[in-house]
């Protein structure tokens, strides 16, 4: 039998272009899979970053994250204790709350044109009724993962939205800071405030007092002599509700200044019918009968007024 040299050389040329094309086909998948596991590294890299630190902070006590895919973000709270939960169990809310996290992450990378305002707020509100439906029936203010996906649920709609409408319930006359409130189970009383104020091409949420303290109703922005700006966050109710807020701008931040520190009050208002009324130019609160349109001061009753000052600013009980 004879052996053909030239064949046996070309054969051999094929076996080493067919196993140099395996190996490479073989480097490139090993290529590939590395790759993608040190994407999917990068990535938990991040979302454990930007998930731990302040998981169950108020807004507006640390910095906010900024995840670039707000779907695996949220997800991320999930696995570490934040969570959705329904009393009732009910599905449908938490599909819904998922759906606008989904609308508000199309948003954020430009794939959707519209802010999603309406599932946002019915997002926020499913949230906002199962906190009050646990405070009602034995649960404890602070840290819970419901409450902590709501507060970092509402930073994120405000960080991505450039229209305060959207985010409030009521704002200043410069639209620059607004107030967005959430009452408590079926009562009326305050659950949530929050002062929301515009940063470059987003906004800030910050809580106003703390969880069930603080109902506004009010927002005004004033001016000092020196051109300095704040906004007082009030709630001019006569009874359990009256508080006051002060903000002034710190840098591009808003930092509370003052709040009411001093007694004040007409006991006997009630019973007489006073009304409280704010003048925001004089900035004082006085107790009035009101004739008509026009309201008369009652004297010898007290009347507390706002001096600004900067950092200095205070509220001061005078009685005349």
């Amino acid at each position: 039998m004879s052996i053909n040299i030239e064949d046996m050389e070309k054969t051999n040329i094929r076996l080493l272009i067919v196993v140099a094309m395996c190996m490479a086909l073989i480097s490139c998948k090993q290529s590939k899979n590395v790759a993608e596991q040190q994407e999917g590294a990068e990535t938990e890299t991040e979302s454990e970053v930007v998930f731990r630190e302040g998981i169950y902070a108020l807004p507006g006590d640390y910095e906010v994250d900024h995840p670039k895919n707000l779907v695996m973000y949220f997800d991320s709270l999930c696995r570490e204790g934040a969570f959705i939960a329904t009393h009732s169990d009910d599905e449908k809310d938490s599909i819904a709350v998922w759906d606008a996290i989904k609308l508000l992450d199309f948003y954020a990378q430009g794939k959707e044109k519209f802010y999603p305002a309406r599932q946002i707020r019915e997002a926020q509100e499913i949230l906002r009724l199962e906190q009050a439906y646990s405070f009602n029936h034995g649960g404890q203010y602070g840290k819970n993962g419901g409450e902590a996906f709501m507060f970092r649920l509402i930073e994120q709609a405000a960080l991505h939205c450039n229209q305060i409408d959207y985010i409030t319930d009521f704002c200043a006359d410069d639209r620059k800071a607004g107030i967005l409130y959430f009452e408590e189970w079926g009562l009326g009383n305050p659950l949530y405030s929050f002062l929301v104020y515009r940063v470059g091409q987003g906004f800030r949420v910050k809580m106003i007092g703390d969880v069930g303290e603080a109902k506004i109703e009010k927002i005004f922005r004033l001016t000092d002599e020196q051109g300095r700006e704040y906004y007082l966050c009030s709630n001019n109710n006569n009874g359990v509700y009256f508080c006051q807020f002060l903000y002034g701008w710190k840098g591009e931040q808003l930092e509370l200044i003052r709040e009411l520190d001093v007694q004040f009050g007409c006991p006997e208002s009630y019973e007489k019918g006073y009304e409280l009324v704010f003048n925001p130019n004089q900035r004082t609160w006085s107790y009035c009968t009101k004739d008509g349109d026009l309201y008369h001061r009652v004297e010898g009753t007290p009347m507390l007024r706002l001096i600004l000052d900067g950092d200095d600013s205070k509220f001061v009980v005078e009685q005349k």
